[in-house]
Formats: structure tokens, sequence, C-alpha cells
């Protein structure tokens, strides 16, 4: 129960980043009968009438399924570990070296499964066909290269350079989005939450939130409110 309490956090982070795992991989058998055929092999998945609709088809192959499902998760992961030092800035709150690590390793290892399966089922030199394509290889080289380094014992044989090939997430991001927005694959929300983290870490907008004047703006609204209760109450 102590290391429950303890490691709640990155607990929860491990669950939440293992659980639509068991349902990717559900879609997957092995074929070791067959050596002819491909070894992996996908169940096709039946869309509900809504989804059959919207893309006019009633079946979706289960490797594009994996495909899209892992990409997508790897891009919630990666806004997520960029979203923890916005957070931290806005509402005070202290970060967790284990939990951040447990993040970026879950991006990494979905964008590690989105890399394979597309490459699987499109081929290796398919990676260089196309735009959106290049920039999403060149976006999960930097997070591969970031998840090896991911350690105590790399920070100390980099030193002051493990900063800076760290701060090439952001690279990674921006090329990342960049990727989902020319496939047109709903770039909007992450977009946006990319750009409100790096907003919040903006110089003056970051002093505002660490100094003492929001806090005292927050006391305010809540004094008021606590004294709006109180007249409604006598009336």
């Amino acid at each position: 129960m102590a290391f429950i309490r303890k490691n709640w956090a990155w607990l929860l982070v491990c669950c939440v980043a293992l659980t639509p795992l068991f349902k990717i991989f559900s879609l997957i058998s092995f074929n070791f009968e067959y050596p002819e055929f491909d070894m992996l092999l996908f169940d096709d998945v039946e869309l509900s009438e809504k989804m059959a609709l919207q893309t006019g088809r009633d079946i979706l192959p289960g490797i594009e399924l994996a495909i899209e499902q892992t990409g997508e998760w790897a891009i919630r992961w990666l806004i997520a570990v960029l979203l923890i030092t916005p957070f931290k800035i806005v509402f005070g709150t202290k970060s967790n070296l284990f939990v951040r690590q447990a993040m970026g390793i879950s991006c990494g290892v979905y964008v590690f499964l989105h890399a394979f399966f597309f490459m699987y089922h499109e081929g290796f030199f398919a990676v260089f066909s196309d735009l959106p394509l290049i920039l999403s290889a060149i976006s999960a080289v930097i997070i591969f290269a970031l998840c090896i380094t991911s350690n105590r014992r790399s920070m100390k044989l980099l030193k002051k350079h493990w900063k800076t090939l760290h701060r090439l997430v952001y690279f990674a991001a921006v090329l990342t989005i960049a990727h989902v927005v020319l496939l047109n694959k709903g770039w909007e929300l992450y977009t946006s939450l990319f750009a409100l983290g790096m907003i919040v870490r903006f110089g003056p907008v970051r002093q505002f939130f660490e100094s003492k004047k929001l806090k005292l703006i927050l006391q305010h609204q809540f004094k008021a409110v606590g004294f709006l209760t109180k007249m409604r109450r006598l009336s």
C-alpha cells in the first residue's frame, strides 16, 4: 500500500499507456503455419453505422486501425509531456521526474509501434514517399533519441548537452503537428494545446503566473464569490 501511495501517479500513467495496447494487440495474430504469407495477421474491424456513413466503407482493415490508434496515442503523450511544465507554472504543482519519464517513454513506445506498423504495411521506403511521412520520420528519430537518453546515466555523460538535446522535443512536436495538419487528421486540438503551452512558457506570461499577482486575483475572486453566496442566503 505504501508503494501505491507513493507512486500512484506513475502507476496511473502506466495503466493509461497500457490500456489501448490491449485493444490494438487483440487485432493481431501470428502466422507460423504458412511462411509464404505475412507473419503478422490483423483482424478486420466492422465499423458502426455512423462511421460507415462517414468513411464510405463497412470494414476497416486491422492494420490501418493499428496505425491510426498508435499515431493518435503517440501525439497525445507528446502533448501531455509538453504540458507538464505549463501546468506546473499555472497551478504551482511539483513535477515528478519518474512520472515525466514514464510519459515520455509511453510516447516513445507508441511512436515505435506507429512506425513499425506503417512500415510493415507499406514498406520501409514508403516513409520517404511523401512530405508528411518524412516529417514524421524526423520527429520519430528525435523522440527515439530522447527516450534512449531519458535516464540519469545519460544526464551525467552528456552533461550540459543533455538539456540541449532534450529541447529538440519542441522541434519534434512542431514536425508532428505539421504531419497531422498535412494529413488533415484532427489537428486543431493538438495545435491549440501546444500553442497554449508555449504561451504559458513565454517570459512575461510565466512571470505573471509565478508572481503573487495571480494569487491575489484568485483570492479576491474567491472572497467575492463567498460574499455573494452569503448575501443570497441572507436575502
